[in-house]
């Protein structure tokens, strides 16, 4: 952290205009065809970046570990785990993202952030953009694999001291989990951002199951909240908008950010790095977008099917209402007929 307060112009750098940034584009060799190869959006995105005139969100996975990198800034993710976890922790090292398991596919289990606390924990942090691809089942995985991991960890730490190994020596383990764009389940709940949840039993038995998670809805986060209030606001702020404004005001709320902000716009003169990071999500969101569409479609074509059958059914017990009025009025007509048959006879 910093005790003195950055000016603007040491945080975000001197502003360019729009045509110094695509002749900056068309001019480094190799950048101008990756870019031409971006959206629209991410276009817009990274040449706003480049101006100053917009910040840039930590969801894109090599900002995010290069901010909260545990070895070289580790009291930036401390501070930040014990705002979300609601005590102070300490770090004690950073661990390997890959696991020995292979997953279903043949590849390795691999996680965004892995640390170590001084408690013994693990704690683990996953940056997720597209929120339909890691669904509760994929949080329990990774939240078994910290167990087995530290399982692993402690028998071996027993065999080389020869000391009897306990399951009471397993730590809790933490998985945390920010989505950019959250599943559907979470909209259920648009004034909550920070969901909770560990084991326990319906009878009130009191066991520590030790797995224990953390997910983080970034969009519902920057639709309900608007104002930053505490630290984990300013955090969260951090990781999700790129909007200017909201970016002064957590410098504003909290100076010792204008460091990390400061960090992170250095990446306005990276021009290779940068267009490396865009390239990568834009591959990535091109397969999972692909994915997401043909769910997506399913699902409609299903919805629609659902209501065609509702409709059909609808118009039939419509139908059916109309024949019976049909019935109905042929009989009174044919009453009235015989009523007027009846009263001729009688005069």
């Amino acid at each position: 952290m910093v005790k003195n307060k950055l000016s603007p112009e040491t945080i975000f750098g001197s502003k360019l205009t729009k045509q110094e940034v695509m002749r900056m584009i068309q001019e480094t060799p190799g950048i101008y065809a990756r870019y031409t190869g971006l959206s629209e959006r991410l276009q817009k995105e990274f040449v706003e970046f480049c101006m100053g005139t917009r910040g840039l969100n930590l969801t894109y996975d090599p900002m995010f570990k290069a901010v909260f990198d545990p070895q070289h800034f580790p009291s930036r993710l401390e501070d930040f785990l014990s705002l979300c976890l609601g005590e102070e922790v300490e770090i004690l090292n950073a661990l390997p993202s890959e696991s020995s398991r292979l997953t279903e596919e043949g590849s390795l289990l691999v996680m965004d952030l892995l640390v170590r606390l001084k408690s013994g924990s693990l704690v683990n942090v996953e940056i997720q953009k597209v929120g339909y691809l890691f669904p509760g089942q994929r949080c329990a995985c990774y939240s078994s694999d910290l167990v087995m991991r530290q399982y692993s960890q402690v028998r071996e730490q027993c065999r080389k001291e020869k000391r009897a190994f306990s399951y009471q020596q397993i730590s809790k383990v933490y998985t945390i989990v920010l989505f950019q764009n959250s599943p559907r389940e979470f909209h259920q709940f648009p004034t909550e951002y920070l969901h909770y949840a560990r084991q326990q039993f319906n009878t009130g038995l009191k066991l520590d199951l030790v797995q224990e998670y953390l997910l983080i809805p970034l969009d519902i986060f920057l639709e309900c909240r608007h104002n930053i209030s505490n630290r984990l606001d300013a955090w969260l702020t951090l990781i999700a908008s790129d909007d200017m404004e909201r970016i002064q005001n957590v410098i504003r709320a909290f100076p010792d950010f204008g460091e990390i902000y400061c960090q992170v716009f250095q990446f306005r003169y990276q021009a290779e790095e940068l267009m490396n990071m865009y390239s990568e999500a834009l591959k990535i969101l091109d397969a999972n977008t692909v994915k997401y569409m043909i769910e997506q479609q399913k699902e409609e074509i299903e919805q629609q099917e659902k209501e065609i059958k509702q409709q059909k059914e609808t118009i039939e017990q419509q139908n059916e209402t109309i024949e019976q009025q049909k019935l109905e009025l042929e009989q009174l007509k044919e009453e009235l007929e015989r009523l007027k048959n009846l009263s001729t006879v009688d005069a």
